[in-house]
């Protein structure tokens, strides 16, 4: 079975995240969008890993894979059974495998033909903390709230009561929009946003087809009918978040 043994911080800078300075207001107040366009710098970090030392002691190489190297035979069924799932023991996604630092066993499975090995290995795990701020492409959206995808992980969801205040949902253009003053700002499909980390959830699997009809989107519904084991919820009720388009310093606000 997996077991955890070590996590780690990637202080790889190149590999683990980029920051950028945070002149955005402490007290909460919100900042307009045209003073945010004369200067104001969001806090960013595009991405956080971390690096996880996991062990595995029935990794089952395949007889069709027997006649590769016992390293390479190792990271092909490793890759299989952890690149891109999501790992709730180390609180986030993994993303690829760093490296294979132990191999031992190679017993042969009677009846199966499979060799097994006991394999202690380093995978980069996605693991946004609280607080963090990301960029990504918003996906969809309906009267619930928004969806947002970062490429590799497209489980980010903004809740309706996290939406920038005032705001409410048009249903006849399917689009968010911030009543800022008289001004109508729309959270646009396909368009770029900035959004905090406000928690990260791993629900539970529902049992049955009836269970994951009643799901809600922080409880795992997505809008495909499929099930997220990993759900990130965010928030854009502050200074910087929200449309790239609202804050960026050559944007012009126009009606949608």
């Amino acid at each position: 079975g997996l077991r955890v043994v070590r996590e780690e911080e990637d202080d790889d800078d190149d590999a683990c995240r980029l920051s950028v300075r945070d002149d955005s207001c402490a007290n909460g107040t919100h900042r307009t969008p045209q003073r945010a366009r004369r200067g104001v710098v969001c806090s960013v970090v595009v991405v956080m890993f971390q690096i996880a030392t996991l062990e595995d002691g029935a990794v089952k190489v395949p007889p069709a894979n027997l006649g590769k190297s016992t390293l390479e035979a190792v990271t092909q069924e490793l890759e299989s059974l952890y690149v891109d799932k999501i790992l709730p023991e180390c609180g986030g996604m993994c993303v690829t495998l760093y490296e294979i630092t132990k191999i031992t066993g190679g017993t042969v499975l009677a009846g199966e033909g499979c060799v097994c090995f006991e394999v202690t290995f380093r995978v980069v795990i996605f693991k946004p903390f609280i607080g963090e701020v990301l960029e990504g492409t918003l996906t969809s959206a309906d009267r619930y709230g928004a969806n947002v995808s970062i490429g590799f992980f497209g489980d980010i969801f903004i809740p309706a009561r996290m939406m920038q205040d005032p705001s409410d949902y048009d249903e006849s253009e399917k689009v968010w929009v911030w009543n800022y003053n008289g001004e109508r700002l729309f959270l646009d499909e396909g368009k770029k946003v900035r959004v905090k980390v406000a928690q990260v959830k791993f629900p539970t699997h529902p049992k049955t087809a009836e269970e994951l009809e009643n799901l809600i989107p922080e409880s795992g519904a997505k809008s495909d009918g499929s099930f997220a084991p990993m759900v990130v919820i965010a928030d854009i009720n502050l200074d910087g978040l929200g449309s790239c388009s609202w804050w960026d310093d050559d944007a012009a606000l126009v009606e949608h």
